[in-house]
């Protein structure tokens, strides 16, 4: 057996320094193959488990990187959409402008014709969609009144009956009739009416008088203080506002318009804190602005009553504030509407246009072919499921745990979503309303441009810094595995010479050994 075979300790102490040789030189020979001195965790248990710790990191890191990477094309497919916005908006700019001032020579532009344009959605509808404050339908047949505004509160009849003819076709509903003598309409207090400050107050009605003589109240707020007021006036709609606020800011600012008796009209007052203006609007176009008011960015409170076709403490009027109640309005009212913004004339010029359903159009058909691509390149921009252009959100992670993280904003730039709602090329005023809203439009589209330019710029920092990261750790990793080349090259070297020098030992040693069995055995003979 192998165990019975004994050897000498010259032998024996060569074998081992081979065993030894040979160990060493299959470590180098492995570190050499896999260019790693740290292969297992034998060979240094504690660099084993920091490398594999910062590699893992690296790892999570590099599936990150591709989220990004991700990231950055969908913001770059966004970018294209954009500049193909921005064309096509100034495209249809400079076809309303043509046909402007064509209209303007008296010429005839022969890319504009007349077309139904339907049924449109009712005013009730339209109204909800804006979001008002508080909103009087007016359409009860009985009860109480009820408030379809976001906040709401309550009214009552003064006197004033529902049940009364409707005032429209489209979505025809009751309206409310005031005799001209002695009722009214009373809206309890609220903050976000007239008991608190406001950046913006817009107030919408439909009415239809029986006489237009004297002076009669549609709506009002704030009595003989701060306040608004929409009242005709012997012939005219007038909006007034008056801001004292102790230092008279502003006062009895008056804004006219004729109206004429038993015609129903849509009337709005708008006024614009931030834009420190005061517009007035009838059947969708503005009769009159101010600007340039002292206005610090808000109306003041108010608390004088809030009253619909009378006054019941007072009103601000264009010639000077009244405390008598009174200046009964003799007719019907419906749908009164109040916003804590300012309405744009587009919103509300569809809002007034809602009123008889059905309508005709004068369109250019150059502009119609324009616009409707605006909605196709939105369709368009679609990367791997997100479209900024539609209103989705991208979000971006930065770390591991998605704790780090940026959201870039998606917007609605469809036709509608960038307030290019009318195309009615029927008169000049038509066409510059048109011109406005393309250019408000193209502001806005370049806008975001920006903004997601910089979002852009963010990510792609972000991009470079977790690249960085993720070489930092595969380098830290490396530093504590990666084998000096050089080194084990004359490691193996080394070791080769050893075994060499060792398998030549173990034979001299043999032949040692053998020489002298027989110079034994010889003797015994």
């Amino acid at each position: 057996m192998v165990n019975d075979i004994v050897l000498n300790s010259v032998i024996r102490s060569t074998v081992n320094s081979i065993q030894r040789t040979q160990e060493t030189f299959d470590r180098t020979s492995a570190r050499l193959a896999t260019g790693k001195r740290v292969n297992d965790a034998l060979d240094q248990p504690q660099n084993f488990f920091a490398a594999r710790a910062l590699t893992h990191r690296a790892d999570d890191l590099s599936r990150l990187l591709d989220g990004i990477g991700q990231s950055i094309r969908t913001i770059e497919e966004t970018l294209i959409g954009v500049d193909a916005l921005q064309n096509l908006l100034n495209q249809a700019e400079a076809i309303a402008v043509n046909s402007r001032d064509i209209m303007k020579s008296g010429g005839t532009d022969q890319a504009i014709t007349t077309t139904s344009a339907g049924p449109t959605t009712p005013l009730n509808q339209l109204i909800i969609d804006s979001a008002p404050n508080s909103y009087f339908r007016l359409n009860e047949t009985s009860g109480p009144i009820i408030d379809y505004g976001t906040i709401g509160t309550t009214a009552s009849y003064n006197g004033a009956a529902p049940n009364a003819p409707a005032l429209y076709t489209n979505g025809a509903s009751p309206s409310v009739n005031f005799n001209g003598t002695s009722n009214r309409i009373d809206v309890t207090d609220a903050g976000h009416i007239n008991l608190n400050t406001t950046p913006a107050r817009t107030v919408e009605l439909v009415f239809n008088a029986d006489t237009v003589s004297g002076r009669q109240i549609l709506y009002e707020e704030g009595a003989n203080v701060n306040g608004f007021t929409i009242y005709i006036d012997n012939g005219l709609l007038r909006v007034t506002a008056e801001d004292d606020n102790g230092a008279q800011r502003f006062s009895n600012l008056d804004l006219s318009t004729p109206i004429v008796a038993g015609q129903t009209y849509h009337a709005a007052l708008v006024f614009d804190g931030t834009g420190a203006s005061f517009e007035g609007f009838l059947n969708g176009a503005s009769f009159g602005a101010i600007t340039g008011l002292n206005t610090e960015g808000t109306f003041p409170s108010h608390s004088g009553d809030i009253t619909i076709g009378a006054t019941s403490d007072g009103a601000q009027f264009h010639d000077g504030e009244s405390g008598a109640a009174g200046f009964y309005f003799d007719g019907r009212i419906s749908d009164v509407a109040i916003y804590n913004r300012a309405l744009g004339g587009t919103e509300l010029l569809e809002h007034a246009e809602s009123l008889n359903g059905s309508e005709s159009m004068t369109i250019n058909k150059d502009f119609e072919k324009v616009i409707t691509q605006i909605d196709q390149i939105i369709l368009d921009a679609n990367y791997r499921g997100v479209n900024l252009l539609a209103g989705d959100d991208l979000i971006t992670d930065f770390n591991e745990k998605r704790t780090n993280y940026l959201v870039t904003e998606g917007v609605d730039f469809s036709y509608e979503g960038l307030g290019i709602k009318n195309h009615d090329f029927d008169s000049i005023e038509n066409i510059d309303r048109i011109i406005r809203s393309v250019r408000d439009a193209l502001e806005e589209v370049r806008d975001y441009g920006q903004k997601i330019t910089t979002d852009l710029a963010i990510i792609t920092t972000r991009q470079t810094h977790t690249k960085n990261l993720i070489n930092t750790h595969v380098s830290g990793a490396d530093d504590l595995t990666i084998a000096d080349m050089n080194e084990e090259g004359a490691n193996l070297l080394a070791t080769q010479t050893r075994l060499a020098l060792g398998q030549t030992a173990l034979s001299l040693a043999t032949q040692t050994q053998a020489t002298i069995l027989n110079l034994f055995n010889g003797g015994n003979g």
